[in-house]
């Protein structure tokens, strides 16, 4: 009978969208599409459609219908023929972390790897189904809830002393007061002191302290202008700090670098980014010209992302690489801000707001392979607002409710391989298990020659380690005496 009960529900709210819809058929005005009336999570609200006040048809191009198969709700989901264009890549966007009937209900702000789980955080109150305020854990199966999780959004995490450190504008975790930063050991959440007075927006370690970044101008009751750190014990000031929010956090060439919207750290002039070497602060150079937000490292090279056009002078837009000595554009970058950076198979990632990288098609995220840049496939229909690396995938983060014509809540993986059919081709010609593999594994090995570009081909046996000593006796094994074909990707 319940299930029954769910179903005449469901009709009757595809009814009600239907008679919306053919209402006033016949007049001319131009109809306002449903997608203004669909949630995030792909849910019709009608009442939305009731109080908006809008008596014309709906236009329902471009939408297909879908049953939740667990509440027999009408779902609305975009068509896959009229999304973006095909784009043969799009198979390996991945949304089995965020199914369409699961996943977060709010945007992710957030991502790290913690205790071999993936954490997700940011403004949402639950996680497939389980009730986790603004922070969540995925083990690659199912969700989990941090305890009580915390009262408000969260827009970083790090890992600092075996802990995770989540921070952002809550006042509590876990039901501990804990003032916009906290530390979960796995089992229970408490407070760094006092907090922080305001909101923090980065993270991270520098010189075995924990680093926070922000609006804030007093950490642990202790003068600190947007930037602090944390010993374990005690909160203590960077130096004079910055003058303005501090937005970005990463370590180069055994120096803190800090990115955001100030124009001066420690009192000296540095636009929009500065060093610290654990005593003073110092500007890279002349700098950027506007706003940075993202900070990683690529190729023996700081990335700086962000809202900037020019970096030290030279023209680069949205990104820039500094090599200690001077400034970079890659390419002809992007074409809107970027808010996101992080590395996976050896490519630079970007995410942001931007429609096109280097002059192509991509839709708010894009890889950089030390020359040019590439789509995702069609990558995403809204913001990205985090990336990282998880399980051997690229985890992205943010606005957006589809990635590669995908329904995607809020969550999305990339899971393109550099390894083709099966395992063992150790050389990239495109054959596996052969001699010229042999030979190549035994130059690896013995005499200091060139790894696989391919580290997954390169681990033919599939034990998690490649170009070993395992390997070579797999292979020499397959080619003289007829043992086991290599396994696939």
């Amino acid at each position: 009978m319940k299930t029954l009960s769910i179903l005449v529900f469901s009709a009757s709210l595809l009814l009600s969208v239907s008679s919306l819809a053919a209402n006033n058929a016949g007049e001319t005005a131009e109809k306002r599409s449903i997608k203004e009336f669909v949630s995030p999570d792909g849910r019709i609200d009608i009442e939305a459609v009731k109080n908006s006040g809008y008596q014309g048809s709906l236009d329902l191009d471009g939408f297909d219908f879908l049953i939740d198969p667990k509440t027999g709700e009408p779902l609305v989901q975009v068509s896959a023929s009229s999304a973006s264009p095909s784009h043969p890549d799009n198979i390996y966007w991945d949304n089995s972390i965020s199914p369409s009937l699961q996943g977060v209900d709010g945007t992710v702000l957030a991502l790290a790897v913690f205790d071999s789980n993936l954490i997700v955080a940011g403004r949402f109150t639950s996680a497939g189904g389980v009730t986790a305020e603004h922070i969540a854990s995925w083990d690659g199966t199912s969700w989990s809830a941090l305890r009580r999780g915390v009262n408000s959004w969260v827009f970083a995490l790090t890992v600092y002393d075996n802990k995770l450190i989540a921070a952002g504008i809550f006042t509590a975790a876990g039901g501990v007061t804990a003032n916009r930063i906290a530390s979960w050991d796995g089992s229970s959440w408490s407070a760094l002191g006092t907090g922080i007075n305001s909101g923090v927006i980065a993270l991270t370690v520098y010189n075995n302290q924990l680093i926070a970044g922000g609006h804030f101008t007093t950490a642990g009751g202790v003068s600190a202008s947007h930037i602090a750190s944390w010993d374990g014990t005690s909160w203590s000031a960077l130096g004079a700090g910055m003058s303005s929010t501090v937005h970005a956090l990463t370590v180069y060439n055994n120096q803190l670098i800090a990115g955001g919207f100030f124009t001066t750290a420690g009192g000296v002039s540095a636009s929009r980014i500065a060093s610290w070497d654990g005593t003073s602060w110092s500007a890279l150079g002349t700098a950027m010209d506007s706003t940075v937000t993202a900070l990683t490292l690529y190729n023996n090279q700081l990335i700086v992302g962000g809202v900037f056009t020019t970096a030290g002078g030279v023209a680069a837009r949205r990104v820039a690489s500094w090599d200690g000595t001077s400034w970079s554009a890659l390419g002809t970058a992007m074409n809107s801000f970027v808010l996101a950076l992080t590395v996976y198979n050896n490519q630079l990632i970007a995410g942001g707001g931007f429609l096109t990288a280097g002059g192509v098609l991509a839709d708010y995220i894009a890889s950089w392979d030390g020359t040019s840049w590439s789509s995702l496939g069609t990558g995403m229909n809204k913001i990205v607002r985090a990336l990282t690396v998880y399980d051997n995938t690229l985890i992205a983060g943010g606005d957006f409710t589809s990635a590669g014509n995908k329904f995607s809540a809020y969550l999305a993986q990339w899971t393109k391989s550099c390894c083709v059919g099966n395992r063992g081709d150790f050389n990239g010609d495109g054959d596996n298990a052969n001699i010229l593999d042999l030979t190549y594994i035994v130059d690896f090995i013995f005499r200091g020659g060139a790894e696989s570009s391919c580290p997954e081909e390169a681990d033919i046996n599939n034990d998690g380690t490649p170009s070993n000593i395992l390997d070579l006796t797999f292979i020499v094994d397959r080619i003289f005496r007829g043992g086991p074909a290599p396994g696939p990707c």
